[in-house]
């Protein structure tokens, strides 16, 4: 988000180990005891909304220029076009979902302590029973924006009332498959000239590596 580098990019990744996520605003210490529970680590995202138990999913991350590459620049319209692309995209894996709407909400309450997947929002990508599927959150900045979010492959221990492909689609999914429908929605809908593959640049890396020391910056696969 911070680079000079115009382009839209997309990340495709998961965790290893699974960990715990915090929206920017929330208090690390009403997460202590959930984290614990399942045994996983604490980390802060630089978006707002609700924790993650992020465990076996796809998680994405778009940063973009709002105004460009189809990106809309009212925040609201930004949602509905990246939701309506993982719409997409989930179709064609068997997950059929629809944006929640109603009387629900368009934000969370950023500081309290909840976990994503129990809370909600109208734009949020729920079954057919209600239960979520995809929430994502934006964090705008210098004239550029992070969209990110989570798609469980399976329901993760700390929210097991959530829904995941598994139980949509009626099989396992696998990441490289779920990634794939992602990618190809995102370029359909959002970057019509497609992506082209990448590698983390230097001082890309080299931030990771002091932000998080131990953690591995890997290349594109």
């Amino acid at each position: 988000m911070r680079s000079s580098d115009p382009r839209p990019v997309l990340r495709l990744y998961a965790w290893e180990p699974s960990g715990l996520s915090l929206g920017h605003f929330q208090p690390a210490e009403a997460f202590v005891e959930r984290a614990a529970r399942v045994g996983v680590p604490i980390v802060r995202r630089p978006t707002g909304g609700g924790a993650i138990h992020h465990d076996r999913e796809l998680t994405f991350c778009l940063i973009a220029t709002p105004g460009e590459d189809g990106y809309p620049t009212q925040v609201e319209a930004a949602y509905r076009v990246v939701h309506q692309a993982l719409r997409t995209a989930l179709a064609g894996l068997g997950a059929e979902v629809d944006f929640r709407g109603g009387d629900a909400p368009l934000s969370v309450h950023p500081r309290a302590a909840t976990l994503c997947f129990e809370d909600t929002t109208s734009f949020d990508l729920v079954d057919q029973a209600g239960r979520k599927l995809v929430g994502s959150a934006q964090r705008r900045r210098g004239g550029r924006v992070l969209h990110h979010g989570s798609i469980p492959l399976e329901a993760p221990g700390l929210t097991p009332g959530a829904s995941s492909l598994r139980a949509l689609a009626g099989a396992a999914v696998s990441w490289e498959r779920a990634a794939d429908a992602v990618e190809a929605a995102f370029a359909e809908h959002l970057c019509e000239g497609g992506w082209t593959l990448d590698e983390p640049r230097r001082e890309e890396a080299a931030e990771a590596a002091a932000r998080a020391p131990g953690v591995r910056v890997s290349t594109v696969a």
